[in-house]
């Protein structure tokens, strides 16, 4: 389980009198630090703001962050500071505003724990979204703390996690209500969309997840479900090879997973999910996993947008982060978007059920197929002539199609390492046995 605390603290910076954000554009050498205008400015509501060689950022572990130039935003409280420093960041920009009586956390620094070498000096704040006008968002702090606790926070972070994702929502910006006469522990937070506003407007590079710039730097993370063999070493040399295979398919500058965002949007996810888990590195990982399989079924050997089109009108690929048993999504996967999928196509879903089987129980179809053939035509995203996709597709899990093709064939698969001269067990013969262990399913 990911340390959320831990990058919580390595994004979380104070801003002089206030406190801040570090995210980093996907394409730049460089780094923002996003913040609210007002803890910069010169004097309290002078409009007048500090320059960037004034502006002390501090990280959570004492190191100052140099910055070479500060963006002041003329409509809304907020100052994107630009550092040439390009810093090791996670956290991922989220694509919408959190609706009401969503579940966030606010970090920053309050004003009554700075100054001090405790670790607890960054405050977390749990809140509910009570608000969310266009452009901002209002949030309940849990406990409703005093105007003094929150003092400082300014600029602070407001994130949701979603799977082992952490997703910035917006900045703090006041205290709601006037701090001399009422404050009931409410916050006014300005929400992502204006700093993708403030970026298009100064022509900035613009803030979308690293892992979505090339599918290159992903290759290493997949396949790592075939650690889950009873002997650890047993399958390296498969997943080496299939690593080779990935590196091999020309990924880097034909298609990236913003490519694919791009073109699919809303189409790579089960139906009810978060269109925030669109930004998931964990979709674009498994969605990578796939389309390997996929070449290798297919005998592809340079992938481009032209084949990922023609492979969705035989496979769909569909991602949710649920960590629940995947059954019991059914009736949202037979609800997902399916149009320009043929008839016999197959579904591969990857969702956070790692104990998934590689497709549910006859009874439990069976149980399924009547409710869905009761839904309304408007209901169902198929082409024309597909009247029940619960009975024209077929679903697969893609962890229990790992489990089903590779880790029940562990042993013969691993008669295959490098080395090995027996006529039979070469790269490519391993090759062939992967693909045919596949091809019966997908």
């Amino acid at each position: 389980m990911p340390d959320f605390t831990e990058k919580i603290r390595a994004h979380v910076v104070t801003v002089s009198t206030g406190s801040g954000v570090v995210i980093q554009p996907a394409h730049a050498e460089f780094t923002y630090i996003l913040t609210a205008k007002h803890v910069i400015e010169t004097g309290k509501n002078t409009g007048i703001y500090l320059p960037h060689q004034d502006i002390v950022v501090t990280k959570y572990d004492g190191g100052v962050i140099s910055l070479r130039d500060r963006i002041i935003c003329n409509i809304s409280d907020l100052a994107i500071l630009i550092s040439n420093e390009r810093l090791d960041v996670e956290i991922q920009p989220a694509i919408s505003k959190p609706q009401r009586g969503d579940k966030v956390l606010f970090y920053g620094y309050p004003n009554t724990r700075r100054g001090t070498a405790n670790v607890d000096r960054l405050r977390e704040y749990g809140g509910e979204v009570t608000e969310s006008p266009p452009d901002k968002f209002t949030l309940m702090l849990n406990g409703r703390p005093e105007w003094a606790e929150v003092a400082g926070s300014s600029g602070g972070g407001v994130f949701t996690i979603i799977g082992d994702d952490i997703f910035l929502c917006g900045l703090e910006s006041r205290v709601e209500g006037n701090v001399g006469r009422e404050f009931h522990g409410k916050v006014v937070c300005s929400s992502m969309s204006v700093v993708e506003s403030l970026i298009e407007k100064e022509g900035l590079p613009k803030i979308y997840p690293v892992a979505m710039s090339s599918f290159v730097g992903l290759v290493e993370r997949t396949f790592e479900y075939y650690n889950r063999t009873e002997l650890p070493d047993n399958l390296n040399f498969l997943r080496g090879k299939l690593h080779d295979l990935a590196n091999d398919l020309g990924l880097d500058g034909a298609i990236s997973p913003l490519d694919l965002y791009r073109k699919f949007q809303s189409g790579l996810l089960i139906k009810n999910s978060s269109e925030q888990e669109l930004y998931s590195t964990e979709l674009w990982v498994s969605y990578l996993e796939y389309l390997v399989i996929s070449c290798l079924v297919d005998e592809v050997q340079n992938v481009n947008i032209a084949y990922v089109s023609d492979n969705n009108t035989r496979r769909r690929f569909l991602y949710s982060a649920d960590k629940n048993v995947w059954a019991r999504r059914l009736m949202d996967i037979f609800k997902s978007d399916f149009r320009g999928l043929k008839r016999k196509g197959k579904i591969v879903i990857s969702t956070g059920d790692v104990a998934a089987n590689m497709q549910v129980m006859k009874p439990t179809l069976d149980g399924i197929v009547p409710n869905i053939g009761r839904s309304g035509s408007s209901e169902l995203m198929v082409d024309a002539g597909i009247s029940n996709p619960a009975k024209e597709f077929d679903v697969y899990h893609l962890t229990g199609l790992h489990r089903e093709c590779i880790l029940r064939n562990e042993y013969d698969l691993a008669k295959y390492y490098a080395g090995n001269d027996e006529p039979g067990y070469g790269p490519d013969e391993l090759m062939t046995l992967v693909r045919s262990l596949y091809s019966e399913h997908i």
